[in-house]
């Protein structure tokens, strides 16, 4: 099979920019932080040091943080099930234009969608798990190591480290395979996993490639986006206490206040500029894997272009 990444990288961006309602659910977390980041800065004892003396004193109170803890908690699970949501949603509306959708409404993402909600939960469920006992497996290992021979194991198992990067390409991406597997073709999340595997065998250099110049090319723009907005939140120890002013002075409750409005709006517009980069990442994957699904057993033949191709035989 012929993979060209120009025509998957040309298909993602005119997915992604024609069809902006899949940004819309790509910035569905940015909506959370209007009330949970400025509920977090207000439950938090670094914070509530330089806030006016009456919130600081309610905000103090004992059960305030046991009403966070359990505000935390509770948010916890609904914003799983929101993640789900917005990945589905993502892939399904970028295979369906591969299909012949000229438009896509957010209603209808959602309510078309929500057959593979429990397929693609469980399927999160399952990658995350493994990482999970693979990740305090080795952890305790390491643990046990530095302990019996007196951190002198330390040095020997750092290096293993370097072995979850490899783990992690290839089961983010038979992750993301499976996940393609299920909206395209209908597949149970075993036989998905399965499927995803065996395409990642047949074209693993292709799809590594893929993976990383995504990874790479986020990770440049979403930088390049995102220090000017960080850089401004590195004043916070300065507008907690500036110039070492007492606490219940006037300024510093002010710069506290206006850092945490700061703060909200920076942390929503980086949600925002994620979501638009998550949206040409999953429309990739969509692409790329119908691409590859097209016939399993010629191996990918890795292109530039169609027209480098056409001259190249």
């Amino acid at each position: 099979m012929k993979f060209d990444f120009g025509e998957v990288l040309g298909r993602m961006w005119k997915i992604g920019w024609n069809h902006k309602v899949l940004w819309l659910w790509q910035m569905l977390p940015a909506l959370t932080a209007i009330v949970f980041v400025p509920f977090f800065f207000l439950s938090n004892p670094f914070f509530l040091t330089s806030t006016l003396g009456p919130l600081n004193e309610f905000m103090s109170e004992p059960w305030v943080s046991i009403v966070f803890g359990l505000v935390t908690l509770l948010a916890f699970i609904p914003s799983i099930f929101l993640a789900v949501v917005i990945q589905l949603t993502t892939t399904y509306g970028a295979m369906k234009v591969e299909k012949g959708a000229e438009k896509l409404a957010f209603r209808e993402l959602f309510t078309e969608s929500l057959p593979y909600f429990w397929r693609i939960l469980g399927l999160y469920a399952i990658f995350g798990g493994v990482w999970m006992v693979i990740w305090f497996g080795f952890m305790a290992f390491f643990m046990f190591t530095s302990i019996f021979t007196f951190g002198l194991g330390f040095i020997c198992v750092i290096p293993f480290f370097l072995l979850l990067i490899p783990l992690l390409l290839v089961g983010y991406s038979v992750l993301e395979l499976a996940q393609a597997a299920i909206v395209a073709d209908d597949m149970g999340v075993v036989d998905a996993i399965t499927h995803g595997w065996k395409l990642f065998r047949i074209n693993w250099l292709g799809v590594v490639l893929l993976m990383l110049l995504l990874y790479v090319g986020m990770y440049i723009v979403s930088m390049m986006i995102s220090l000017p907005m960080i850089f401004p939140m590195m004043m916070l120890p300065m507008g907690m206490n500036p110039m070492g002013l007492n606490p219940s002075s006037d300024v510093s409750p002010m710069i506290s206040v206006l850092f945490l409005v700061f703060f909200t709006i920076m942390y929503m517009l980086m949600y925002v500029v994620q979501g638009i980069l998550m949206t040409f990442f999953q429309s990739a994957w969509a692409v790329a894997y119908l691409r590859m699904n097209h016939n399993l057993n010629t191996p990918m033949i890795l292109e530039k272009s169609s027209a480098e191709a056409g001259h190249g035989i």
